[in-house]
This record gives C-alpha cells, structure tokens and sequence, in this order.
C-alpha cells in the first residue's frame, strides 16, 4: 500500500516530532496526550473537508508564520496540522512541506471528490459545496456584498470567477458590484474542491472569464 508519511514539528514551545500518515484508506496524525493513544485517526470514507493557509505572527513588525492544515470529519471532528516559522529560519523547507501533505490530501482524498461532484454535475444533479448550490440553471451563492446577505442564483452563461493568492472569488457576469463572494482557502471548507468543480462545470459549459 502507498502511503506519505510526515513528521511535523509545531513550534518552539512543542518541538516533539509527531507524525502524519496518508494513505488510500485512512489518515492519522499524532496529535493527542503522548502518554496513551497519541493517534487521531479518520477513515478516508469519514473525511469531509479540508481547508489551509497561512497565519502571520506579528508584534509590531512581522517575526514569523504558521502554517494551518485543518481536516474535518463527517462527524466534525478536526484534525489540525499546524506549524511554524520564526524569522524566516527553515521558511523553505516548510513550504514544501506544506506543499507535499495538500498534494498527498488531494491525492488520496480530495482529488477524488471533486471527480464525484464533476459527476454529479454531468449527470444533472444537484448538490452544494459548503453554502454554493449548483443545479442546471446556475449556481446560488450567499451574495455578502449588501447589507443583509441573501441567496442570489447566477445564470451559468453569467457565472464569472476571479482568483487572488488566498481566496478566489464567484461573481455575476451582469452586477459583479453586488452579486458577489469570496472564498477562503483558510477560512472556509473546501474552497480548492469548489473551485477545482466550477472551473469544471464551466469548462464543459464554453464559459470563460472576460
């Protein structure tokens, strides 16, 4: 069986090596009180979503960064992978490391969902993506761009999107002003499946941006 293995080191104030195992049929990262069962484990049928970025640490001026992978499960429990970089000491070695667990993640898990919403879509049906409703007439979002968010549904042939280093943003073609949305690969679940599907769905459509 192919697996990806990792050791991750929080921070200064818990340098303990824990490890991170990936593997076509479960996750398992060593998170836990490390005098008993250390291991939180997720079946890969339980994972549901996954979301990641990068915090800055700053007092006064910039002196660092951490690196946040969180995975929740159908029963909404989170696995947090987080580690950090202090005055740029190792800032390469952890991107790539970042890098290769979200590759490893998609990969084993979440390339595979977004194959199964792509699906979905091709065969007509409806389904949502964290608040995003896609059905054959368009996409609904959660417009926050006036004072009381509401539910718009875009057209496809209107559906536009913008990305930027961390969220991209859904938009509609005709009143980009207020019929908009960001989403966070942070703050939000799931945001590269949802854009990794749209771009799809559009793609199939001959939609392009302007």
């Amino acid at each position: 069986m192919v697996q990806k293995e990792f050791i991750i080191r929080r921070g200064i104030t818990d340098n303990y090596p824990r490890k991170l195992v990936i593997n076509e049929n479960e996750l398992k990262f060593e998170s836990k009180d490390l005098r008993n069962d250390s291991f939180v484990t997720f079946k890969k049928d339980q994972i549901l979503e996954y979301s990641y970025g990068v915090k800055w640490m700053q007092y006064k001026f910039t002196f660092g960064r951490e690196y946040i992978i969180s995975i929740r499960s159908n029963d909404n429990q989170i696995i947090k992978v987080n580690f950090k970089t202090y005055f740029g000491r190792k800032k390469d070695e952890y991107h790539k490391l970042c890098n290769d667990i979200l590759l490893s993640l998609w990969d084993f898990y979440f390339g595979d969902l977004t194959s199964n919403y792509i699906q979905k879509s091709e065969q007509g049906e409806e389904f949502k993506i964290g608040e995003v409703l896609f059905n054959k007439d368009g996409l609904s979002i959660i417009s926050n761009s006036s004072l009381k968010q509401k539910s718009v549904l875009i057209p496809w042939e209107k559906v536009r999107t913008k990305r930027y280093s961390t969220y991209f943003a859904i938009y509609s073609k005709d009143d980009a002003v207020n019929i908009n949305r960001g989403y966070s690969y942070l703050n939000d679940w799931n945001t590269t499946v949802l854009l990794n599907v749209l771009n799809a769905v559009l793609a199939k459509k001959n939609i392009v941006n302007d």
